[in-house]
């Protein structure tokens, strides 16, 4: 189930855009969480690294990418990067970033994951600034979508793999998504897969987005609604 393909530039501060770092998390259930690195603009000129040097940027809940011909997610992508869909950039100017529209109404009836052959509907995302310039810690990143106390999505911790980035980096987490239960029931079931919590089917109304992300001793969260009708 995909949504309509609308494009918009989500113009990050960046004199130049190549990609230090991307790769899915190792698969937990429906999660393919990725991440996408550019240089941030003012790395020269960051506050002196130290604890709590990871700075939350942008979030949200976008359309579902369609795949390139590399079988690709076409976005998040940055021009001028040798990142996998790189070429999916090359008509924006360096110093960009696309991602798919984002928006805060969303189809039920389309993000219900209510059976095992349920697909995805929009994808999560959230940018941050890493200042830590720790390349030793792992990055760790959750997510969690609730309806009142009831679980539609939990990823659990998912390791990144090593922060390798620089200082001043910009990154993106992402998510290709829908929420619920692929027809499963139990703990670690559908979109609750890896975090030892049970899922629900999503119903109408609001539903909250919760993310996290950690590299040693720093972290960030974050929040935004969706309402899904």
């Amino acid at each position: 189930m995909k949504r309509s393909s609308l494009l918009f530039v989500f113009t990050l501060l960046a004199t130049g855009a190549l990609l230090l770092g991307g790769q899915p998390a190792l698969a937990q259930g429906p999660h393919h969480i990725q991440f996408r690195v550019v240089p941030g603009h003012e790395a020269g000129v960051r506050a002196q690294a130290g604890f709590d040097e990871l700075f939350l940027l942008n979030s949200g809940f976008a359309a579902l990418p369609p795949l390139d011909g590399g079988g690709n997610d076409e976005w998040p992508c940055f021009p001028g990067s040798d990142n996998p869909n790189s070429a999916d950039c090359s008509q924006i100017a360096a110093g960009g970033v696309v991602i798919g529209a984002p928006a805060y109404t969303w189809s039920l009836a389309n993000c219900d994951a209510d059976s095992d052959t349920s697909g995805n509907c929009g994808q999560l995302f959230w940018f941050y600034e890493d200042d830590t310039g720790d390349d030793t810690d792992h990055l760790i990143v959750s997510l969690t979508v609730k309806q009142g106390t009831a679980y539609v999505l939990d990823t659990g911790n998912v390791d990144l793999g090593q922060n390798t980035f620089p200082a001043g980096s910009v990154v993106v987490i992402y998510d290709d998504t829908a929420f619920g239960t692929l027809g499963a029931t139990g703990k670690n079931n559908g979109f609750c897969a890896g975090s030892n919590k049970v899922c629900v089917n999503p119903v109408a109304g609001i539903a909250t987005v919760t993310f996290t992300t950690k590299v040693g001793a720093s972290k960030i969260s974050g929040h935004f609604n969706i309402n899904l009708q």
